[in-house]
């Protein structure tokens, strides 16, 4: 049976700490590669870099990528009569990533078969990433203001529930801290979102992982600020949140192991 071929995809992500531009640098040294070649790897769209290379030689591109502070993905290629993912492959696409030598010389990259095809029409797809970023840029300003608004208005409550204190011994009530809270919530979910809208524009991609930071934030301020009354069947009501805060906890959390085994695959 033959062994799993695998191709390398790079979509410009560095591991954490790593300078873009020296990353760039140390790829280009590595493989030779022109300015364009560079420019095209780190475009923010998947490229995949070599195709059906065996796990020996994806170990050692893979260190060769991680040493220059790049993270490549070693997918398998599925190509017609190979075991694929089978748990023999992954032993070995190990136990050479553990032996992978990035110093060794490098083959050049596969980066010609891997070019964007041009657009049938490229006016109209010139049009329509012209919208699409003047419609990014228009929501980036948007959440930008409501961003500002808000933090206008919990200086605001604040200031209130500060200056008019009640007899009660207490600086702030319990009502006041809850609606304070959720003020706070709302904030920091306008800043994630422009974030989130920022990084789209420069990259071209959608961080999952961010994105559910956000739905976590916003379920969370829901229950800080929840009020039962009026609810149907609080206790229902309650089991259904819980349902979703748990879904969204656990798309993190495999999120999160994913880039784990990322990291363990870079050191060996």
């Amino acid at each position: 049976m033959m062994s799993t071929r695998f191709d390398l995809e790079f979509a410009g992500e560095l591991t954490p700490g790593a300078n873009p531009n020296q990353a760039k640098a140390r790829l280009k040294a590595l493989f030779k590669l022109s300015d364009e070649a560079v420019d095209q790897l780190f475009s923010g769209t998947p490229v995949t870099v070599k195709r059906g290379i065996d796990s020996a030689l994806a170990a050692r591109l893979h260190a060769a990528f991680a040493q220059a502070g790049a993270m490549v993905r070693i997918i398998p290629a599925g190509a017609e009569g190979a075991s694929v993912g089978t748990a023999e492959d992954r032993e070995r696409l190990s136990s050479d990533q553990g032996s992978g030598r990035p110093d060794a010389e490098l083959p050049t990259l596969d980066l010609s078969g891997a070019a964007k095809p041009k657009p049938k029409h490229p006016i109209l797809h010139a049009a329509f990433h012209y919208f699409e970023r003047s419609l990014a840029f228009v929501l980036l300003i948007l959440i930008a203001g409501v961003s500002v608004l808000a933090l206008v208005e919990l200086c605001v409550i604040l200031y209130n529930d500060v200056v008019n204190i009640k007899n009660d011994g207490f600086l702030l009530g319990l009502d006041e801290l809850f609606e304070v809270f959720g003020m706070f919530l709302i904030v920091l979910i306008a800043v994630e979102l422009m974030a989130s809208i920022y990084m789209y524009m420069v990259d071209k991609s959608v961080h999952v992982e961010m994105m559910l930071l956000i739905a976590i934030t916003a379920l969370a301020r829901k229950v800080v600020v929840l009020d039962l009354e009026g609810k149907g069947d609080p206790a229902m009501y309650m089991i259904g949140m819980a349902a979703l805060l748990a879904t969204l906890i656990g798309g993190y959390y495999l999120m999160k192991r994913l880039d784990k085994s990322i990291y363990r695959q870079r050191s060996g």
